[in-house]
Parts: structure tokens; sequence; C-alpha cells
């Protein structure tokens, strides 16, 4: 074989591919399409869904959320948000028929409301507002034994399972097998100020790129990425 300087081999090794995510937050309730506006964006399927809710602030979130949805894609693709169609894995994961390639995770608690968007990434988004549940007891039946004990040495245990959790949720959407992966077969460590994946769930890639936000809402991303990752955070 000819010789080759080391700087020619660098030359001719192929870049790692370089993703972007933009993640999208906004209020329900004070959405501009939380109404007649938002309404006016839905398809049938999801003007009766929305009719089935029992009180009209899940009503008028549940517009907002889906309606915002549309606009937002709609706007990413240069169409008309009423006319995309929606398709599901045998999961309920949602996206669009004809565009596959662009990949989208919705998740809202309470009154807040997070889209994630990126182009050739599967992504997962999850939002959870934080609040007195029974944190250790939820962690022992669901998590994994490294992810407990990591909460019960944190200085304050609740945030910490939170943290966990919408890490781990976030990773179950990427992957768009609701929970026919067991949470205590994979482990996510918030121990440095970045997260990371320390065991990957079983048959998924062994490299994720995750994020975290902690506060009273805590935010989470995850994505099966070998690749650099960007993140641009956006405002309604």
């Amino acid at each position: 074989f000819p010789t080759r300087r080391s700087s020619d081999l660098t030359m001719t090794l192929p870049r790692p591919r370089r993703y972007e995510i933009h993640l999208w937050s906004w209020c329900l309730d004070s959405d501009s399409l939380s109404g007649d506006a938002g309404e006016a964006l839905l398809n049938d399927a999801e003007k009766a869904r929305s009719r089935r809710f029992v009180t009209a602030v899940l009503q008028q979130r549940f517009v907002a959320a889906r309606s915002r949805v549309r606009a937002l894609l709609g706007a990413y693709l240069g169409r008309d948000p009423r006319g995309l169609a929606f398709v599901e894995n045998e999961f309920g994961k949602p996206r669009l028929a004809d565009r596959p390639d662009v990949h989208f995770s919705l998740s809202h608690s309470q009154d807040r409301a997070l889209l994630a968007v990126s182009e050739g990434l599967e992504i997962g988004a999850d939002l959870e507002g934080v609040r007195s549940v029974d944190h250790l007891g939820l962690a022992r039946r669901y998590f994994h034994r490294n992810e407990v004990a990591a909460i019960e040495r944190h200085a304050d245990p609740q945030q910490a399972f939170f943290r966990i959790w919408t890490l781990k949720e976030a990773v179950v959407k990427a992957l768009g097998t609701g929970l026919l992966i067991p949470l205590d077969e994979f482990e996510v460590s918030i121990e440095a100020a970045q997260p990371r994946m320390v065991t990957p769930p079983p048959g998924a890639s062994a490299a994720w790129w995750l994020y975290l936000a902690p506060g009273d809402y805590c935010r989470a991303l995850a994505a099966p990425a070998e690749g650099e990752v960007g993140l641009i955070q956006r405002t309604v």
C-alpha cells in the first residue's frame, strides 16, 4: 500500500453527522390556538377526541396542544397545517404520513407543553411538574437499582426522582415502543451536570444524547445519536 501521512488519513475519514433539535415551549391556557382558532386546524377525529374530555379546561388544553403541533410542523414544512396527515406505529407514536424523516415529540403537564422537532433523528421529549408523590416507592418498583440508590443519597430525593423519571420517559418516547421495554432494564445517570446513558435499553443504540432542565417542571430530551447534537430552544 502507498505510504500516507497521518493528515491525509484524517481527511479521508467521514465526519460525524451533526443533528439539530428545536425545542418549543408554551402555555396551553394562554395560547392563541386554545379556542376556535385552534379547533379550525384540527381534523374531524381530533375534534371528536377533544369533545370526549370531561372538563372544558382539559378540552381547551388538548386543542391548544394539537393545533400548535400542526401550526409549528406546518411552518417547518411550508404547508397548510390543516392538510398534515399523521400515522401512528403499533405503540401509538405519531409521525407525519409523507415525511417520515421529520421527527417530533410532544409532552405536556398541567398547563405547560413542549414540542421537540428534528430532521433525521428520532427524538423523545418529556415534561413533568414536580409534585408530592411516593417517589421512593415508585422508584423501587420501576427503576434500575442504581437509579434508586442515586435517589436515596440525593440531597433532594423528590427532585432526583423527577429528573430520572423524565429522562427515562424521554428515552422510551424516542424508541417509540411504549412500555414494551421495562424501565428497570436501562439506566440513566444524573450524577454530573450533563445526564448520560449508563446502560442502554436492550436492542437499542449504545450512543445516546440526553438533555435535562430541572426545576418546578422537569424537562428532558433523549435521542439515539452518534453524531453531534445542537439544541435550539424557542418559546411560542
